[in-house]
């Protein structure tokens, strides 16, 4: 079934940009580029934790995440000289390819829920692409906007914000 496919390939592509923002974040000496990557390791986070009901509810196994967190850090270990426009330049084809296979879900979507959480994806991979172009300069506006504007996002950000605060 090729939605069935199709969900775990997503699915594993966000556990995978999970791990590798996050590993490159702790790698990252410039204090706004670690900021950056932060806020990507959240998206990928949050984005791949929206689709966690669905396999539940479609009793789907969800891959093989070790072997994905394990590419992220051979990618990570790889990278002898990192270069932060070379990196979002390479990002942007990544986008475009996971944006098709995302608008792929919404029109495989089998109810209104599936299709919600696609929909969702969908509107994480454009936030995504704009964050590189606007990091880059090729488009206008603050990087992170979109990317803090899903509703997933600004839930997770205010959950992980509210375990660090120190009772008064």
């Amino acid at each position: 079934m090729r939605a069935d496919e199709l969900w775990v390939e997503s699915y594993q592509g966000e556990v995978l940009g999970e791990a590798l923002f996050g590993l490159l974040a702790q790698r990252e000496s410039d204090p706004e580029h670690r900021r950056h990557l932060e806020e990507l390791t959240l998206l990928e986070r949050a984005t791949k934790q929206l689709a966690e009901p669905l396999f539940e509810r479609r009793a789907l196994d969800r891959g093989d995440s070790a072997a994905s967190v394990s590419l992220a850090a051979a990618m990570v270990d790889g990278t002898t000289a990192f270069v932060w426009d070379e990196f979002l330049r390479a990002l942007l084809p990544v986008t475009t390819e996971f944006l098709a296979k995302y608008h792929e879900l919404v029109d495989l979507a089998s109810d209104d829920d599936e299709r919600a959480i696609a929909e969702a994806y969908v509107a994480h991979e454009v936030a995504l692409a704009t964050w590189a172009r606007r990091s880059l300069g090729e488009e206008a506006g603050e990087p992170l906007e979109l990317i803090l504007a899903l509703p997933h996002v600004a839930r997770h950000a205010g959950a992980d914000a509210a375990r660090f605060e120190q009772p008064r």
